[in-house]
């Protein structure tokens, strides 16, 4: 185990050394450039500034949250991470990064075809499709963004499989699908947990639900409860917001900074009045709500002890304070770190416990 000025070095020395590096091939224009707009040559230059006075501000914190990650890896991922928002996709390529992105569309796409969607809602990826098609042995029919079920299915983000450590839903499980948007995750879930396990869907924003009531009438298993809300630590009232396009990016901060009361609801309180039965399976990407959501979860999580898989990149402290209040409040958590993009979106801790 390294110490804190072990670990204080060895970031400080492979700044160093990124930092006269010239990376290529180290960006995806599929995510990035969905506009038209190439920009794999911006270095942002403010935005790597803070996460460097940011790296100064909690290196305490942050060491300590890579200490309590269980395996090598998980270590070695996250250590990369830091890396990365120092310096980005021009100086620091992600030796264990979900790469090759167009090879795999095609593998994906003469599997996952896919007509234009009678749902017509377009939004920052453009229109719908509709995907009707088997993997694994399973029907995935769908609604939603062009290759939006590539992570889930072909990454595989949420089902983490490392040296024969799973955390993933299982048959018989009952999910909650923290941020669900139109229902990519809710399906892969869905399918994951059959007809004896459930699924327990949240979305604030209209637009999304809409879709997510469509798409699940025609889910092969009928087990997905929709709940028209976010996540938090606190329950409020209010009405899912209109956009007029799916939203995968939503957050709650946003709409409650222009005085838009959505309504909210903690897993607690949930739990308390029958609505959701039990948790086996605790997924959360809900756009910068995670900690918020865990503090309103705690006793349900000490009660059920659910596997976890949660985002830890919306918020720049998120990056260790998810994995710290985990370890620090429900101590019988083992944890595990796996991230799924070439930049540094999508880093997902899981918690198994022992």
């Amino acid at each position: 185990m390294k110490n804190f000025i072990e670990f204080k070095k060895e970031v400080l020395a492979d700044f160093y050394k990124a930092m006269h590096t010239q990376e290529t091939d180290n960006y995806d224009y599929q995510r990035f450039s969905y506009d038209g707009i190439d920009r794999s040559k911006i270095f942002n230059s403010e935005e790597h500034q803070y996460f460097l006075n940011w790296l100064f501000e909690n290196f305490q914190n942050i060491f300590k949250a890579y200490s309590f990650l269980e395996d090598d890896e998980s270590k070695k991922i996250y250590k990369e991470l830091i890396s990365y928002r120092l310096l980005g996709h021009l100086h620091c390529k992600l030796s264990f990064a979900k790469k090759d992105f167009s090879e795999i569309l095609k593998v994906f796409n003469k599997t996952a075809l896919s007509t234009d969607s009678s749902i017509k809602l377009n939004g920052i990826f453009g229109s719908l499709k509709k995907y009707d098609f088997y993997f694994n042995g399973e029907n995935y029919k769908i609604n939603c963004m062009e290759n939006g079920l590539i992570y889930t299915l072909i990454f595989k983000q949420y089902f983490f499989n490392r040296d024969n450590i799973s955390v993933a839903p299982e048959r018989g499980d009952f999910v909650v699908d923290g941020g669900a948007c139109l229902g990519d995750t809710a399906l892969a879930f869905s399918n994951a947990v059959g007809e004896k396990g459930r699924v327990y869907s949240f979305d604030p924003v209209e637009d999304n639900l809409e879709v997510l009531e469509e798409n699940v009438k025609i889910f092969p298993y009928k087990n997905i409860d929709i709940f028209p809300c976010g996540l938090s630590d606190k329950n409020k009232d209010g009405t899912p917001i209109r956009l007029n396009s799916y939203a995968p990016g939503f957050n709650i901060f946003a709409a409650e900074m222009n005085n838009i009361r959505l309504p909210l609801r903690t897993i607690d309180y949930l739990v308390d009045s029958g609505e959701i039965e039990k948790i086996n399976f605790l997924k959360l990407d809900v756009e910068g709500s995670e900690m918020a959501t865990l503090r309103g979860a705690r006793n349900s999580i000490d009660r059920f002890k659910p596997k976890l898989a949660i985002s830890i990149y919306h918020k720049p402290d998120d990056f260790f304070e998810i994995i710290n209040y985990i370890k620090e409040n429900h101590k019988y958590y083992k944890l595990y770190v796996d991230h799924y993009t070439v930049h540094r979106e999508e880093t997902v801790v899981y918690g198994l416990p022992y």
